[in-house]
């Protein structure tokens, strides 16, 4: 079976959310799934060897990242200037590549990508849930 950026990070998030990301992989394991991640970025990110830089792979591999502690490994400037290039002049949101025609789920996971990137103007988004760090905090007060 062929490792999937898309995939990775929902093993990786569910791992988390759960509190069991620690101690679940030996450090040889961890240590490949982080060089598999940072090895996904060309200018943006793939989602898997040999295939083109993808919108979306900015928020499913850089969450993962994200989770497992190294995001400071990326180009941030290459992924952020990716992502941009995919924004449509003429109707706005992002593509999954450029000059091709943007939609819902490429827009939404191209701006989660900026905000974790710090983007000015996006709230910061939380790398497992992928909702607003704000949505999380709503959450949370519902609890109590």
């Amino acid at each position: 079976m062929e490792s999937h950026g898309g995939s990775t990070f929902c093993a990786v998030a569910s791992l988390a959310l759960m509190k069991r990301l620690d101690g679940t992989f030996s450090d040889v394991k961890l240590e490949g799934l982080k060089r598999w991640c940072v090895q996904r970025q060309q200018t943006g990110f793939n989602g898997r060897p040999n295939k083109p830089v993808d919108t979306c792979y900015s928020f499913w591999v850089g969450a993962t990242l994200k989770l497992l502690g190294c995001y400071d490994m990326i180009e941030k400037d290459f992924n952020r200037g990716y992502v941009l290039e995919a924004q449509s002049p003429m109707t706005g949101g992002l593509s999954k590549y450029h000059d091709t025609h943007p939609d819902a789920l490429h827009s939404y996971l191209g701006l989660s990508g900026l905000s974790l990137l710090g983007e000015p103007g996006l709230l910061p988004v939380d790398p497992a849930l992928n909702i607003s760090l704000r949505a999380v905090q709503h959450l949370h007060e519902l609890r109590h």
